[in-house]
């Protein structure tokens, strides 16, 4: 199998095989253990969605997305898992990868949120970025009476890999303080919730898939404050 490079994981080289450098990169994963990985993560996800495609449409996904990853397309995904926003860029350019096969094996906009895969890339990443997301946000709509179109109540769900003080979260016009502990651990201080009453979301046909760019401003417990944009978060049109 195809080892991935140190151009790859950011470990490094040298002539000394006993040096803890070489030491390190022996355990660099493979391309395919990495592939693997993505896409037993994938399955999780798909666990945890609506199941609206059924399991042939989910194995087509599968089949595709073990496809579309190749040395090079890994070795981006990598880059963007060790970028400022972590996990949620990586999962938001996995979607982006899925959604053309998505397409073809039944609707591209049928595909969940692809986090657990994104975690699949973790072991290859250096490290979790200033935010130190290991879920979400998740956003989902929150009206289970009102078209899709009409909806205005949008929950938000995130986890930090490290306790924060204060989370506050802005998308369109509207500015929230997160409450905790949220809905997906439930680990207090790490695992955030909230619901914006009034963001301004695109319109599209009920029951489509959303993007919207949403700002995290987070006190950390051990002082770091950390202010970012996510530009392309996706809103399921269901919550929970």
């Amino acid at each position: 199998m195809l080892a991935m490079t140190a151009a790859l994981a950011g470990c490094g080289s040298g002539s000394d095989a006993s040096s803890p450098r070489r030491a390190t990169a022996a355990r660099v994963p493979t391309l395919e253990q990495i592939r693997d990985a993505v896409v037993r993560g994938a399955g999780r996800d798909f666990a945890l969605g609506t199941g609206i495609g059924g399991a042939a449409f989910e194995d087509c996904v599968k089949a595709g997305l073990r496809e579309s990853l190749d040395a090079p397309t890994v070795r981006g995904l990598v880059a963007i898992h060790r970028g400022p926003y972590g996990n949620a860029s990586a999962a938001q350019a996995l979607n982006a990868l899925a959604a053309p096969r998505a397409g073809k094996c039944g609707h591209r906009y049928w595909v969940p949120e692809l986090v657990a895969a994104a975690r699949g890339l973790r072991t290859a990443a250096a490290g979790p970025g200033p935010l130190a997301i290991t879920y979400g946000p998740y956003m989902g709509m929150r009206c289970r009476h009102l078209p899709y179109r009409r909806c205005r109540r949008v929950g938000i769900d995130v986890v930090f890999g490290r306790p924060a003080r204060s989370v506050l979260a802005t998308a369109g016009r509207q500015t929230i303080r997160l409450r905790t502990p949220g809905l997906h651990t439930g680990v207090p201080r790490r695992d955030w919730v909230g619901t914006f009453t009034g963001a301004a979301l695109p319109r599209g046909p009920e029951h489509r898939y959303v993007h919207i760019a949403v700002e995290l401003r987070v006190s950390f417990a051990d002082g770091r404050r950390v202010r970012a944009v996510l530009p392309n978060v996706l809103v399921s049109p269901g919550w929970g």
